[in-house]
C-alpha cells in the first residue's frame, strides 16, 4: 500500500489534486483507491497527522491544471453524492 503520492514526472501528470476524503483507518482509505475510477489522474493514499493521530487522505493526483482538477472533483461529487471537494496544488 502506497502512502506517498507518485511524482508528477513518474506518471506524466501535473501537480494538481482533488482531496476525496480523510479516514482514521488505513484499510478504509485503501478500499477507496480500488473503487474510484476518475477520468484522469491517479488515486493514492497519503498520510497526515493531527493532535498525535495519523489519518489517511484519499487523493486523485497528477492532474495537469486546475480546470482538470475541478472537473474530476465535480465528477466525484456527482458519483458519490458529496459536498464540494477540496482542490489543491502540490
Amino acid at each position: 500500500a502506497s502512502t506517498a503520492a507518485p511524482t508528477p514526472a513518474a506518471s506524466g501528470g501535473g501537480d494538481w489534486f482533488v482531496n476525496f476524503g480523510s479516514y482514521g483507518q488505513q484499510a478504509t482509505a485503501e478500499r477507496w483507491t480500488t473503487r474510484l475510477k476518475p477520468a484522469q489522474g491517479d488515486v493514492v493514499v497519503t498520510t497526515g497527522s493531527k493532535d498525535g493521530r495519523t489519518f489517511y487522505r484519499v487523493r486523485v493526483v497528477n492532474l495537469p491544471d486546475r480546470e482538470a482538477a475541478d472537473k474530476i472533483a465535480r465528477q466525484l461529487e456527482r458519483d458519490y453524492s458529496l459536498d464540494r471537494l477540496w482542490v489543491g496544488q502540490q
